[in-house]
């Protein structure tokens, strides 16, 4: 008999996304790869979703209203939650990939853990670091939660909660077949995700100004950017120097991915896994990353990009991308941040939850 997974996430984007995503690109390699080998999967997911494969069956809800306002998010969660509990016998693990203080409900004043009615099997896979900067004292106090067993998706990610007993590092991967490898060296520099200030976008324009390079700006504006992009980005954009087309939906990633001359990441903040970078390096496309969060264990410096700490070792390093093999970068991913590489890992857990 087959096994059957069901796999949890936040009611954000629908899978795939319709642009910007991270932990539905993540759920959809997974859903896509364990069902072609055979097992049943189940998405709890927000409507809209497509999965066509014979073995997904998606479980729908509606998405949250707002993302600024995650109290008025939560009674969408709850109600996720409640289809998880009357769908347990029709799975034999749960994979959530939420982060374990949302689980932890409080109704009424009164707080409980959703996960304790769950009979079966349980993974959980922290796809963000806020919840735990934000939470440690949570977590180290609530012991109830240490029987679980865990994912980290990077080394520096999982360090703050070193004490969780049952818990393991996998990068997160990417079908390497739907980004093309192109060998020629674009002549623009690219930045790619959100516009918000710990991303680093003024630091990316700082960077560009520096090297006289132009500066392509593919990113989305959430409302709650709208005031920062505004007073402090929009300003700076010139449409020849720095040019703004908007966020962009996947085919477009790609084509302006490969054609870049190298993808600037200049983050603020501990990045629990930036898979742009994993992205572009697929491309062919060699990364300038500040060393934060996980930067230093995805990108290998001098080899696949290189890895700096202010704007002005960016602007030196952008210098030398010259001498960046750009087929040593789609090799690095193939190696370790493959779909494959990432399924073999999560089989392992599930068969050792599954035995």
């Amino acid at each position: 008999m087959s096994k059957r997974i069901g796999e949890v996430i936040p009611l954000m984007n629908t899978i795939p996304p319709k642009k910007y995503g991270g932990i539905e690109v993540i759920v959809q390699e997974l859903s896509l790869g364990f069902a072609k080998k055979g097992y049943k999967i189940g998405v709890f997911c927000a409507k809209g979703s497509q999965l066509k494969e014979t073995n997904i069956h998606l479980i729908e809800s509606s998405p949250y209203p707002t993302i600024e306002d995650l109290s008025q998010n939560r009674k969408f969660e709850i109600n996720e939650f409640l289809k998880v509990l009357s769908n347990q016998s029709n799975f034999d693990l749960f994979h959530f990939h939420y982060e374990p203080i949302v689980l932890n409900c409080t109704i009424d004043s009164i707080e409980f853990n959703f996960l304790n009615f769950i009979k079966k099997p349980i993974l959980i896979t922290f796809h963000n670091t806020t919840h735990i900067q934000e939470h440690i004292d949570f977590y180290k106090e609530h012991k109830n939660l240490w029987q679980y067993d865990y994912v980290f998706i990077s080394k520096n990610q999982k360090d703050p909660l070193k004490f969780f007993p049952n818990s393991t590092i996998i990068y997160n991967g990417i079908d390497i077949k739907k980004l093309p490898f192109k060998n020629e060296p674009g002549d623009y520099l690219l930045f790619l995700g959100r516009i918000t200030d710990f991303k680093g976008i003024l630091e990316a324009i700082q960077i560009a100004n520096l090297v006289n390079i132009k500066l392509v700006i593919a990113a989305k504006v959430d409302p709650t950017d709208e005031d920062f992009y505004n007073q402090k980005v929009k300003p700076l954009i010139d449409g020849v120097k720095i040019v703004y087309v908007g966020e962009v939906d996947f085919n477009q990633k790609i084509e302006y991915l490969k054609n870049a001359l190298c993808l600037l990441f200049p983050i603020k903040w501990e990045e629990p896994f930036g898979l742009v970078l994993v992205e572009a390096m697929a491309c062919g496309t060699p990364v300038v990353a500040f060393d934060r969060g996980s930067v230093s264990e995805i990108v290998e410096d001098g080899v696949t990009g290189f890895v700096v700490t202010n704007v002005d070792q960016a602007a030196e390093a952008i210098s030398k991308i010259g001498q960046i093999d750009r087929a040593r970068c789609r090799e690095r991913v193939e190696k370790h941040f493959s779909q494959e590489t990432m399924l073999n890992a999560y089989e392992q857990l599930y068969k050792k939850l599954l035995a």
